[in-house]
């Protein structure tokens, strides 16, 4: 997909299935290459595991997933995939839930700690991108 990102090089896409066990791998490749470019990789990291526990949870059996990282002198932009383009958050309009709900604060964590946060869709798949700056 990359369509965010586009000048960036090199991308790093690692692609799941789209089980639980998978956002602890997506949580790993973010920190791994954040790790490697010498990054802060909090903010990426719980970043990646909202967004990819999302699209195991939203997306269900629809393809399994993918975890686009690329990152530039500038910016490190996380994308997950995933083939459900039916399913596309509002972004804009997240709201705090109710101290009483569990659950239902993933996105607005993501739009909390990322720089900027969207929605793609592209025929028969969608991602959720997030952008960090960076200095290399």
């Amino acid at each position: 997909m990359h369509a965010i990102a586009a000048s960036s090089e090199p991308v790093h896409i690692l692609r799941l299935p789209s089980d639980p066990g998978s956002v602890a791998a997506a949580r790993e490749h973010v920190e791994v290459l954040c790790r490697k470019f010498g990054l802060d990789a909090f903010a990426p990291v719980q970043v990646v595991s909202e967004l990819a526990g999302n699209a195991v949870e939203h997306a269900g059996m629809s393809g399994g997933l993918e975890v686009w990282v690329s990152i530039d002198p500038s910016y490190m932009w996380i994308e997950v995939v995933d083939f459900a383009p039916e399913f596309v958050p509002v972004l804009d309009t997240i709201e705090e839930p109710g101290e009483e709900q569990e659950r239902g604060r993933g996105l607005l964590i993501a739009r909390m700690l990322a720089e900027r946060i969207e929605a793609l869709v592209l025929d028969d798949r969608k991602a959720l991108c997030a952008c960090f700056p960076v200095s290399l």
